[in-house]
């Protein structure tokens, strides 16, 4: 459109500007055609003549260039235009020369250019990755400093929830925590000592605490429990349990040096009471003796002037012992202590009779009525004691042997392996009433337990443990002895029926009920039983081994005393054998001969190979 105006206006310089423009245009146009300037214009269909053909737009845009500056000023002076552009494009043409050869000229520092701003580039793109990263270390920083507040906020509620905790619960912890001194004066010391009682009175209070504090659900009562529970059964093995003390009435020790108090009192050595008494009283036997002689001899005196000597000059000595005897037992519950004290008496007397000497006689009467009804009325309270308790006051049910049976086994033991050199028909009395009780008491605690299977487990486990005890210091043919294993034979026989029940208990009815009517001649009663004996020989021969091995591992976890466990096993074996022995001769009679089913029954000589394989060995 360009070339167009330019030439139009290079041809008609002449041209009457100031008419109508299209006019101009179309005679341009006319005047080009003529001259062959645009003879290969092709215009397609398109029809100038037509009236469809509208030139506004056209009209439109010849107006805006006839308006430039340029233009008009072109027009004004005459200037030819085509020449003039001819001129423009020659200087365009050196200008954009000049400027490829600076370009040219200046390629080496263009190309450094270049470099630079490309290095600059990389620089400002690493720059940026690491203001980025910058960015995000610090919104990660950000964010745990504000985690780190939060945690910080968060322990600072926690330490004064904790410091109000620790006030309210100091005495809680006072009051659970077991000392050290505790435990080693409870595990060590004599229980005459004034700090065993102390610490055995700080024990019960422990013991009553957690105690009430376990009716709370209180957690921390576990922590102490065995241990407090431990302390508890060991203070009262130490006070009930004769232990090494027994070897004080043998004749090594009993005339054995005395001790001689200052010397005793440098080392740390602690004594129990009948020590001390037998030192001192076997100082008095050996001096009394040989001051009797002496006095006899001496004044030659006999009989009663004899005995008015000795009681004159012994008289004081002999009624201090007495008085500070009797402020001792009037406050001592060491049974144990005081039985030998009673039996050092009595073996003394057997000495100063043996040596004929009489002079110390009434003394030693003196002494045992202040030690024989001493022992009597702790005996009667250990008897009421355990006549008055209530089993559900004794906390959690436990199949194990219970701490109260056991104490009496070793008080018992202990009592009747002294009283057998010196038997005493009253303290036989009482040991049978003291039996009697704890007996009654292992039923009453049974029977806390809701099933038979655990009775009898408790049952067992008891009896054999007070057997067990007593058997350790009492002669076999004991009043107690006999009495606790009748009762274990009878409670072990009847665990033994409640096992063997569950995986055999239908053969073991069809048994006992065959055999009852072999006993009366109505076997035949059961001659239509052919389906109910099939299921019984088939049932035993594919459980009768899973059974017994169950059997077995339930009866091992069950009692405290593997020799124990191991005799009960070997017990339900043998009843097993001979339960199936006799199901054995039951279908060997006439009225069961001609079931086919016989042909699948365990050879008994192979159950028993088999069974012995079971058979645990402990």
């Amino acid at each position: 459109m360009a070339d167009a105006v330019l030439g139009f206006v290079g041809a008609g310089s002449d041209v009457n500007t100031g008419g109508n423009s299209t006019q101009n245009v179309m005679a341009y146009l006319q005047d080009e055609k003529t001259d062959g300037d645009i003879t290969n214009l092709s215009l397609g269909e398109l029809d100038i003549t037509t009236d469809e053909f509208i030139l506004d737009e056209v009209d439109i845009h010849i107006q805006a260039n006839l308006e430039d500056d340029l233009v008009k000023e072109a027009l004004k002076t005459g200037v030819d235009l085509r020449q003039y552009s001819k001129q423009v494009e020659v200087e365009l043409r050196k200008i954009e020369q000049a400027s490829i050869k600076d370009y040219i000229k200046e390629s080496q520092n263009i190309a450094s250019l270049h470099n630079q701003i490309t290095a600059c580039d990389s620089i400002l793109e690493r720059m940026e990755g690491m203001l980025s990263g910058f960015q995000s270390d610090l919104s990660s920083i950000s964010s745990e400093i504000q985690t780190l507040q939060q945690q910080s906020v968060s322990m600072n509620v926690r330490l004064k929830n904790r410091q109000a905790v620790r006030s309210h619960l100091s005495q809680l912890v006072d009051e659970l925590v077991v000392p050290g001194a505790m435990i080693s004066t409870i595990l060590e010391s004599p229980v005459t000592e004034q700090e065993f009682l102390e610490q055995l009175h700080e024990l019960n209070s422990k013991i009553n605490f957690a105690k009430e504090l376990s009716f709370r659900e209180t957690l921390a009562c576990s922590d102490i429990q065995d241990i407090v529970d431990r302390l508890k059964v060991k203070s009262r093995n130490t006070i009930f349990t004769l232990g090494q003390r027994g070897a004080i009435l043998s004749p090594a020790e009993l005339e054995g040096p005395i001790l001689v108090p200052h010397t005793a009192q440098r080392g740390d050595s602690r004594y129990p009471y009948e020590t001390l008494f037998r030192s001192q009283h076997y100082a008095l036997l050996d001096n009394g003796c040989r001051e009797f002689l002496f006095l006899s001899d001496f004044f030659m005196v006999i009989g009663n002037s004899a005995f008015d000597l000795f009681n004159s000059i012994m008289g004081k000595t002999l009624g201090m012992f007495l008085k500070s005897m009797s402020t001792y037992v009037s406050d001592c519950y060491d049974s144990i202590a005081i039985f030998l004290c009673i039996h050092i008496i009595l073996r003394f007397r057997a000495i100063t009779t043996k040596r004929t000497i009489p002079a110390l006689d009434k003394y030693w009467d003196a002494v045992l009525e202040l030690l024989w009804p001493r022992f009597e009325l702790i005996l009667e309270m250990n008897i009421q004691s355990i006549r008055n308790t209530d089993p559900q006051k004794l906390g959690v049910l436990d199949t194990r042997p219970h701490y109260i049976t056991r104490r009496y086994a070793e008080f018992s033991s202990a009592i009747v392996s002294i009283n057998q050199t010196f038997p005493n028909e009253r303290t036989n009395t009482l040991l049978g009433q003291l039996q009697v009780e704890v007996e009654n008491f292992v039923l009453k605690m049974a029977a806390e337990f809701p099933s038979r299977r655990d009775q009898l487990i408790f049952l067992i486990n008891n009896y054999d443990m007070m057997l067990s005890v007593l058997m350790e210091r009492a002669a076999d043919d004991s009043k107690e002895v006999e009495s606790f294993q009748q009762l274990l034979l009878a409670r072990t026989q009847e665990f033994i029926e409640e096992i063997l029940s569950p995986p055999f208990g239908g053969m073991i009815a069809f048994v006992k009920e065959a055999e009852a009517l072999m006993e009366k001649g109505q076997l035949d009663r059961l001659k239509n039983e052919e389906a109910r004996i099939t299921q019984l020989i088939r049932g035993f021969s594919s459980t009768w081994k899973q059974s017994v091995e169950s059997m077995s591992q339930e009866v091992m976890r069950s009692f405290t005393n593997f020799k124990n466990g191991t005799s009960i096993i070997q017990g339900a074996l043998t009843q097993l054998i001979q339960y199936y022995h006799g199901f054995h001769k039951i279908l060997n009679q006439p009225t069961f001969r001609s079931l086919a089913v016989r042909s699948e029954l365990i050879n008994l000589h192979h159950l028993m190979v088999e069974v012995k394989k079971h058979k645990p060995n402990f």
